[in-house]
């Protein structure tokens, strides 16, 4: 590995670790000999990432707690200070979509999409920025591609992701020389929800939605993962504020999907 990637011994701090591609970027930072901060909301839910990221042989400690809770961050941070007595990264990666037509989504599910998706990424990397500050260190912010198209049905959670772009860069001019920060935008990623939600379950259907990018298939953890480390990493020193999206690539633009209609 190229020095310039190399986070050893660096403390990084993944939320919602526990799964999906939360737990993909926690285990391969703890691979590159990353020392990793996990979180769930229960001990429970973080009992299995926690001893993943043992095997791999990484330091690791686990925190509990509501993300939109300030008081369940502050408490994070102290165990992190306490713990390791110093924090050089953080990955934002809590967030969540939730469906529906904006025309019946009632006010307080909207607000609770902005709160889970951009309050809390905000209040996450705010409780940790006296650390960062003192290790110089690096933030990565998790969005969607979502937020620069029109997804009909996920209107909220676009409009939430949104923000958390803008949020990026903001960050990084406030922040900047001290802290650098910078956002991933998956695409569509395979884990267990997504298998189950959008795919049923269906590895023919999955390969079928891969084949409309220009990759080929959808996304793995490890493709968000690779992508946080450079982020995290001495490569990325020049970069912050960015926006980093890692979709497969488009295969169409709107002139194809208007040709493609008018062929239909």
């Amino acid at each position: 590995m190229s020095a310039g990637f190399d986070l050893s011994d660096r403390v990084v701090w993944v939320t919602g670790s526990s799964r999906g591609i939360g737990r993909g970027i926690a285990e391969h930072l703890a691979r590159g000999g990353a020392r990793l901060v996990v979180h769930a909301r229960t001990r429970e839910a973080l009992a299995g990432v926690t001893a993943a990221v043992e095997s791999l042989g990484s330091d690791v400690l686990g925190v509990t707690g509501d993300v939109r809770d300030e008081a369940s961050l502050v408490a994070a941070v102290a165990a992190i200070a306490e713990r390791f007595g110093r924090l050089d990264g953080v990955v934002a990666n809590v967030g969540g979509a939730a469906f529906g037509a904006l025309a019946d989504l009632d006010v307080e599910r909207f607000r609770r999409q902005l709160d889970l998706n951009l309050t809390a990424a905000f209040a996450t990397v705010r409780a940790s920025y006296p650390l960062l500050r003192e290790s110089r260190g690096a933030v990565v912010l998790v969005s969607a591609t979502g937020a620069t198209s029109a997804t009909p049905l996920f209107g909220a959670y676009g409009a939430a992701k949104a923000g958390v772009e803008h949020l990026t860069g903001s960050l990084a001019a406030e922040w900047g020389p001290e802290v650098r920060v910078n956002c991933v935008s998956p695409g569509l990623i395979r884990t267990e929800g997504s298998m189950q939600a959008v795919f049923r379950g269906s590895e023919e259907l999955a390969a079928k939605a891969g084949s409309v990018a220009a990759v080929g298939r959808i996304g793995e953890p490890s493709d968000i993962a690779f992508a946080c480390q450079y982020l995290l990493s001495d490569a990325a020193a020049y970069v912050s504020g960015a926006v980093l999206v890692v979709d497969g690539g488009p295969t169409e633009g709107p002139t194809q999907r208007i040709l493609r209609a008018i062929a239909e």
